[in-house]
């Protein structure tokens, strides 16, 4: 499954097929629908099942349709680089989407087929997905990967573009040996020995399930990350962002530590209504208490982090940017989409 700099940008369309984007063709022959359109039933892509952006899409879709006239449901994908996908092929109005996928999304790069267009609508996490390894690794900074084993979960995946950003801006692209495969055989593969280096998997400092349970029986080590790392990386993809691992979180840590994190992004297909999307942003944003009440993987949902985490330069719908330019929360960089 290995195979030395099998990049991103070398993904074939059966690479893409295998992430389920290839199926989104079929799907639409089955789902697309004129409402969008009439804009009132209306469809979200999630993630896989039990996952942070599947609870977080059912979670937002049942708070919109307790608190506006709209009717929404959410339907279980393989995340974001799928709903992409679904997006343009119609199958869904409202979906996850992350910051790392808007730079090849919109350029047309694997394991995207052509160009598509879709809306920011507000962040709603920021997943900390930095370089990790195990504790007893002699491995010590990025620059030692050359050479070494690095897993960062499937292939086409928000966070195998991540690493593939973070190691480009650290000159070693080329020279590490990449594998891929599901977050469980990622862990997993680290555990036995496999491989050298997984994506952390938290949600604002908070780790997921799938980390806490390899912590308990594997202790690891989060690679630092410097801040001209973060700024390189940054430039070759704007949704590379820095995030804070809280030293708590991992034993033997003695301060908090930089980490490469991307936002996790609610996006609109461009032909949902202005006002639909504006409803969509009140429902959720006027009844805070109640949505932060659903898990603590509502937390990050604020109106001021959902604004100061979108991907700079690329649309933002118009439904949101009036919510935001309500509130005195549009900032430099943001984009109202035509």
């Amino acid at each position: 499954m290995g195979s030395r700099h099998r990049t991103l940008s070398h993904l074939t369309r059966r690479d893409a097929m295998a992430l389920g984007l290839g199926g989104a063709v079929a799907a639409s022959a089955l789902f697309r629908t004129t409402s969008v359109l009439a804009q009132s039933n209306l469809q979200w892509g999630s993630s896989s099942v039990g996952s942070t952006g599947y609870v977080i899409m059912e979670g937002l879709a049942s708070i919109v349709n307790r608190h506006s006239d709209l009717q929404n449901t959410s339907m279980a994908t393989s995340g974001g680089a799928e709903n992409m996908q679904l997006f343009k092929e119609g199958v869904i109005q409202f979906g996850q989407t992350t910051s790392t996928d808007w730079l090849p999304a919109f350029s047309g790069r694997a394991p995207y087929p052509e160009p598509i267009e879709v809306h920011q609508m507000f962040a709603y996490t920021l997943f900390n997905c930095t370089p990790m390894v195990r504790a007893d690794s002699d491995i010590q900074t990025i620059e030692d990967l050359v050479g070494r084993r690095v897993m960062p979960s499937p292939a086409g995946s928000s966070t195998a573009v991540l690493f593939e950003v973070l190691f480009e801006a650290a000159g070693i692209l080329p020279e590490v040996e990449w594998t891929y495969g599901s977050w469980r055989e990622t862990y997993d593969a680290l555990r036995a020995g496999a491989v050298d280096c997984i994506p952390s998997l938290l949600t604002n400092g908070r780790p997921a399930p799938i980390m806490t349970e390899l912590m308990s029986t594997q202790p690891v080590r989060i690679l630092p990350i410097s801040e001209e790392l973060m700024r390189r990386a940054g430039a070759i993809n704007g949704g590379a962002r820095p995030g804070v691992i809280p030293a708590y979180t991992i034993e033997g840590a003695t301060q908090d530590m930089r980490a490469a994190s991307f936002s996790g992004v609610l996006a609109a297909a461009p032909e949902v209504s202005e006002e639909v999307a504006y409803t969509v942003m009140s429902a959720v944003f006027d009844n805070l208490e109640e949505v932060r009440s659903l898990g603590v993987q509502f937390q990050d949902i604020d109106p001021a982090f959902g604004a100061a985490n979108l991907v700079d330069g690329y649309p933002v719908h118009k439904g949101a940017a009036r919510f935001f330019k309500e509130r005195g929360l549009w900032q430099d960089g943001m984009v109202e989409a035509e």
